[in-house]
């Protein structure tokens, strides 16, 4: 699969995700509802380790500092940034919610163009211009 499809499949992906967290913060607490998510998360590495053997095996062999910066995404995606999302969640519309929420790539192409200087081309600053145009819409 090209890594265009693959982007459309993880999409699709956290598009369902968020149907699920709403009806699941129906009546639950938004921070309640990060720990539960993130059990989920724990859930899916234990099953991940045992139908991908070789994926723990690789991460024993990472560099320390890949490690430490891949673990910091993770806390800041799958913790801090789930905390706000799921308090917007909880009380706005999933649609809205996930489309603002979904807007990150806005602040990936801003920092990866001032961090790693990525190049800044036509399309990109079309679509972030897209991106950013529908978020104002939104609000």
């Amino acid at each position: 699969m090209s890594s265009f499809s693959l982007a459309l499949v993880a999409a699709f992906f956290w598009g369902t995700s968020a149907l699920l967290e709403k009806w699941g913060l129906r009546n639950s607490d938004p921070m309640a509802g990060v720990l539960a998510r993130t059990l989920g998360v724990v859930v899916g590495v234990v099953l991940f380790s045992v139908l991908v053997p070789e994926a723990p095996r690789r991460f024993l062999h990472m560099d320390g500092r890949s490690k430490m910066v891949l673990m910091g995404g993770g806390l800041m995606a799958s913790v801090v940034a789930q905390a706000f999302f799921y308090r917007a969640l909880k009380h706005g519309d999933v649609g809205r919610v996930a489309a603002v929420g979904g807007a990150w790539p806005v602040f990936a192409f801003l920092l990866s163009a001032l961090i790693f200087h990525e190049p800044v081309t036509r399309g990109k600053v079309l679509g972030i211009a897209l991106v950013t145009l529908g978020v104002f819409f939104l609000k």
